[in-house]
């Protein structure tokens, strides 16, 4: 983490420098944190280090245990669980309302990120950041701003998931693959391809993580 230099509310900046630092995991699951290190890194005081701890909670990036101290948020099972059953919704809701009305640029953009996928496979931050752009993109051509503020809200959740999941080296070139069946079921305007394209790379990623959680990367689940 870099010292903040900056007029922006020092609650607001310590909150987005915290949670990137757990987001690319210079911060990981079930670290303590502390008040002074983090004002000592930020170059801060400690009191915007307090409050921006306390909205990392309120989204349950960090927990605080009584007389024992700050942690960073534990990925578990049923967090995954909730947070993928959530995207597929919000994807199948955007497919079933793009599908038959995508155009030729709006498939032009989603290909461009496909292809920028495959330039950054041994860039895993790049990388997540492109999957996360394509499915926001997805979002974003079903025209729905509620939708989309929803999206945002766990996007971070789901980068944060989605890291765990390409440490898996077969996952990169799945990830590819997966998105071009996506595309290739929109451009033929087959809905019932594009939602069994769209569950199974939504189901093949949460079941990757899951066996990350449980120490077996390369199991697949039933």
């Amino acid at each position: 983490m870099k010292k903040i230099e900056t007029s922006k509310a020092l609650r607001d900046i310590a909150f987005e420098a915290i949670k990137n630092a757990i987001l690319n995991y210079e911060l990981l699951p079930g670290q303590a944190i502390y008040e002074r290190d983090l004002s000592e890194k930020l170059g801060i005081s400690r009191t915007p280090i307090r409050e921006s701890l306390s909205l990392l909670e309120r989204e349950k990036w960090v927990i605080s245990k009584p007389r024992v101290g700050t942690f960073i948020n534990e990925i578990t099972e049923e967090n995954v669980e909730e947070v993928m059953e959530i995207r597929m919704i919000f994807d199948r809701f955007s497919l079933e309302k793009i599908c038959g009305n995508i155009t030729l640029e709006q498939i032009k953009i989603l290909e461009d990120f496909i292809e920028e996928q495959e330039k950054n496979k041994n860039n895993l931050q790049k990388f997540i950041e492109l999957d996360r752009e394509f499915h926001s993109q997805i979002v974003l051509f079903a025209k729905n701003e509620r939708l989309e503020k929803w999206f945002e809200e766990i996007g971070d959740q789901i980068r944060w998931f989605g890291l765990k999941a390409i440490t898996k080296k077969s996952r990169i070139e799945e990830t590819i693959s997966e998105h071009k069946e996506i595309i290739k079921a929109l451009k033929s305007q087959d809905i019932n391809q594009l939602l069994i394209a769209s569950n199974n790379h939504v189901g093949n990623t949460k079941n990757v993580i899951i066996n990350q959680l449980r120490g077996n990367p390369n199991e697949e689940r039933d």
